[in-house]
């Protein structure tokens, strides 16, 4: 249990991040453009990969190791993160590089899922799982609900690549985080073959 809250804790530090994130650049693209076409975009694109493929994603992370999908999916939303934080300090941001990001990020986010609900059922004793479940439940939307005024307050002080930079390092932690515990993984059931009776 105790790698459970560990990760429980790091990934809606990441969930908060990201919100964060996203709530600055939002801030950001209508103070410039004056409209929400573009933020409706960024929802679209972020959205799309998970309506047109988290089936096919939860097949492939069900044959993986979820320590390793999870940590590429964390590693690679970060890589995104790191890739804004450079264009906006250079001055060379364009919102399609938002929409690219927003569906690469998409991406990424359509295998952290399957491979965070498949760990959590390893590590979790059975009859500790509705407390569990009960944790995640009440975590991960409180991240979504406090994201706005941090953010807020952070965009303030800061700006947006202020914002970018915690969305960053809570990457970090949570990457650092699954990289240090172990996840025991399930043996793949085989069926032995038999020789059909005949006669």
């Amino acid at each position: 249990m105790r790698t459970f809250y560990l990760i429980v804790f790091t990934q809606t530090l990441s969930v908060l991040g990201s919100r964060m994130s996203a709530v600055a650049l939002g801030i950001w693209v209508f103070a410039r453009t004056g409209k929400v076409t573009p933020l409706l975009l960024v929802s679209f694109f972020a959205e799309a990969p998970g309506m047109l493929g988290s089936s096919f994603a939860g097949v492939l992370v069900d044959r993986w190791d979820r320590r390793k999908v999870m940590m590429l999916a964390d590693s690679g939303q970060a890589g995104v993160s790191l890739f804004l934080l450079s264009v906006f300090a250079t001055g060379r941001f364009e919102l399609w590089m938002l929409y690219a990001a927003s569906l690469v990020q998409g991406i990424f986010a359509i295998f952290q899922s399957p491979a965070q609900n498949a760990a959590f059922t390893l590590l979790v004793p059975e009859v500790q799982r509705d407390r569990a479940n009960g944790i995640r439940e009440m975590a991960f939307p409180l991240a979504g609900v406090a994201a706005p005024a941090l953010a807020g307050t952070l965009y303030a002080a800061a700006g947006v690549q202020g914002v970018m930079a915690v969305d960053l390092l809570t990457f970090v932690v949570a990457v650092t985080a699954i990289w240090a515990v172990r996840i025991r993984g399930h043996p793949r059931r085989r069926r032995a073959w038999r020789p059909r009776a005949t006669g």
